[in-house]
């Protein structure tokens, strides 16, 4: 029968993933590359990116620029399948690219003889924002998706455009049209 959640493993995999996050958190590529099982076989997906083999996380790590600053562990479980096998769920919050962000990360560990503990699949994913209700959230929000940095100096000046757009456009959204418009032709020369 499978033993679930023997207190030693659990303890151990805790402890990996705490270490896990240590490293992430000052971005100790070395210590990063150590964690992931050294395998064809290894894969990481992202917020952006799908990661097949150890030799395609050790590039992206080695050539990440982080955008995240104040990450912090929410809620870690760790539940262990035999003594060899765990998977490691992780929520967390961080300031990606200076918002505030949800995130949630899945790890499944497996204990090889030789290595130890080594993560040999991954998951990371963020909570969709909740939609933004102000122009200077908005203007930060799209600048956000689009990965274009908006320097202090410039967003009052884009969340005063961001205004002027809407106030143009604010009548001519609320102009109700009959039902039996047509739509004019479409002119090809």
């Amino acid at each position: 029968m499978l033993e679930i959640n023997a207190p030693d493993v659990v303890a151990e995999v805790t402890a990996c993933c705490e270490a896990y996050e240590r490293a992430l958190v000052t971005n100790d590529v070395p210590a990063l590359h150590a964690f992931f099982w050294d395998s064809p076989h290894t894969i990481r997906f992202g917020a952006a990116e799908q990661l097949y083999g150890a030799g395609e996380i050790s590039a992206f790590r080695s050539s990440r620029v982080i955008n995240f600053a104040g990450r912090k562990s929410r809620r870690l479980t760790v539940l262990a399948l035999g003594r060899d096998t765990a998977v490691a769920m992780l929520e967390f919050s961080a300031l990606v690219n200076g918002s505030p962000r949800h995130g949630r990360q899945t790890q499944v560990w497996a204990r090889f003889p030789d290595l130890g503990w080594r993560v040999t699949a991954a998951h990371v994913s963020h909570v969709p924002p909740t939609p933004p209700t102000t122009w200077q959230a908005y203007a930060d929000s799209a600048a956000t998706a689009i990965g274009l940095p908006l320097s202090p100096d410039h967003r009052p000046g884009v969340v005063a455009n961001l205004e002027a757009t809407a106030s143009i456009a604010k009548p001519l959204l609320e102009f109700k049209l009959p039902a039996d418009v047509e739509i004019a032709p479409v002119f090809v020369p």
